[in-house]
Formats: structure tokens, sequence, C-alpha cells
């Protein structure tokens, strides 16, 4: 007991039990707003890629009908395409949406002056992006939609495409350390950099929970789920976790962190604007366009 009293007379002024990053609705808001980045981010290259194949598609005077997260073709344009418009329709966006990535991954790595939410919001995207094509790649060897159409022009064995795709997601295995890194970089204190345990639980709230929470949130977005190779594509990105696992990926030098009022969410009715935003994408989801 007087041990107990010692202990809460060495406290500080200002500790406020339950506050803090480390507290549980500090990790809590944190994975919340990395799931509405991930979750805009996600929608937003969905975008992209919907929009580069529709723009191939017309330059090729395929018609077909557009929203904006998902392309149907009429069943008389579904006939003798020659091999290079198979190419240029299905691989040209994810192999242009990557090097873009890139550009983008290589401009994140030197901007020190931006904010944490922004830099969360740019590492977000630039991984996304840079993964369109190598994802893309092995959701394609399950389903002959996307990428996986030009795949299977390319290599139309099962076995050279297993085989590729199994090289392709080592090579990304390999390269988790490295985004571990990118994201542990975002971070709006260097509470989360001080011990390995702090790390991961950063990694954890910031990639893990989110990814595994979007997964759910972006299921509407695929209505009526006839898109298997969407979601095939955002499952791939699960070689991240194993990045949990690893003791070796440690970041010793901690990098710049700009002073912030480190506060996650600006106003309490922020969430509610975020999901009402969310909503109206939906909705905008379900306007088809006859091209």
């Amino acid at each position: 007991m007087r041990h107990r009293t010692r202990s809460l007379k060495h406290r500080p002024r200002n500790f406020k039990p339950g506050k803090g990053p480390l507290s549980s609705r500090g990790l809590l808001e944190l994975s919340l707003f990395s799931t509405f980045i991930f979750v805009f981010t996600a929608l937003l290259l969905q975008f992209l890629l919907n929009l580069l194949t529709a723009l191939f598609l017309k330059a090729f005077s395929i018609t077909f009908l557009y929203s904006l997260f998902a392309i149907n073709y009429l069943s008389e344009s579904t006939t003798n395409w020659p091999d290079y418009q198979v190419f240029l329709i299905f691989a040209t966006g994810p192999i242009l949406i990557t090097a873009l990535g890139f550009l983008l991954l290589l401009m994140l790595r030197r901007l020190t002056s931006v904010g944490w939410k922004t830099k969360l919001f740019l590492t977000w995207m630039s991984f996304l992006m840079v993964n369109a094509l190598p994802c893309g790649l092995i959701a394609g060897v399950f389903f002959y939609d996307g990428f996986g159409v030009a795949f299977h022009w390319l290599a139309s064995n099962d076995l050279e495409r297993g085989l590729i795709a199994l090289l392709v997601l080592m090579i990304l295995i390999v390269f988790s350390r490295f985004w571990q890194r990118m994201f542990l970089k975002t971070s709006y204190t260097s509470v989360f950099l001080d011990t390995l345990e702090h790390q991961k639980s950063f990694i954890k709230n910031v990639f893990f929970k989110p990814w595994m929470f979007g997964l759910v949130i972006l299921l509407p977005y695929n209505w009526p789920f006839s898109n298997f190779f969407w979601r095939a594509f955002l499952l791939s990105f699960g070689y991240m976790a194993l990045a949990l696992f690893d003791n070796n990926t440690r970041m010793h030098r901690k990098p710049h962190i700009r002073k912030s009022d480190k506060k996650i969410f600006t106003t309490r009715y922020q969430p509610l604007w975020f999901v009402l935003l969310l909503a109206l994408i939906w909705v905008a989801d379900y306007i088809i366009i006859n091209f």
C-alpha cells in the first residue's frame, strides 16, 4: 500500500488515465483515421484504373456501360479483340499507375515540411499506386478481369502464371520492410518510435487494422459482388502483415517529426463527415453512362 501511494505521488501533474497516443482511445482514433484514408485512396485508385480502361475502350470504339468503379461490356463488344488491344486496354493502366506511384514515392521521401496527416495520405496513396501492377498480377492469376485479362494473354499456361505470381509475391514480402519504415515515418509523436513494441503497435493500428476494416467498408462499392478481381487485389496487400512478426525492421534512427497539435480528429463530428462523404460516393457509383 505504501509503494502504491509513493507511485501515485510521483506521477506527472498532467497525468490523465486513458489519455495519450498509446491509450486504447488514442489507438482507436488512429486506426479509424487511417481506415478512412485507406478507403478513400483505394477508391481513388480504383477510379483511376477504371477511367484509364474506359479511355482506351472509347479510343477503340468499343461500347460499354461506365460507372465510377466498374465497367460492364455489352455482348456485341466482347468478340474479336486484337491482341494489342487486349494489352493496351487492360495493362496500360496498372503499368502507368505504378510508374506514377514511384514518382510520388520519390517526392514523398523528399518532403520534410508537410504535416503527418498529409504524409500518411501520400504514403497510403504511393503504396497503393506502386502495388497496382504487382498486386494486379497476383489477383490476375485467379480472376479473368482487369489486369488479369492481359496476364492471361501474356501467359496462357496456369503453371507459368502461378510461378510468376509467386516470384512477385516473394519480392513484395522482401520490400514489406521498406513500406513498414515509410509508415513509421508518418507517426505524429516519437512515443511510437521508442521501442520495438511501440513501433509494431503503430504499424498494427495505422496499416493492418485499417486494411482489414477497409476491406469490409469497400464491399458495398463492388455490389452486386461481381468484381472478384478487385477484392483479390485488395486482399493481396496482406503480405504486409508478415512485417508484424519480423523483429529486424525496427527503426533505430528516428525521423524528423514536425510539431503538431497531435489531434487525430479536429472535431468530434469529423468521422461523421467522412461517413457521409463515403455514402455520397457510393450513391454516385450508381450513375451509369452508356458509351
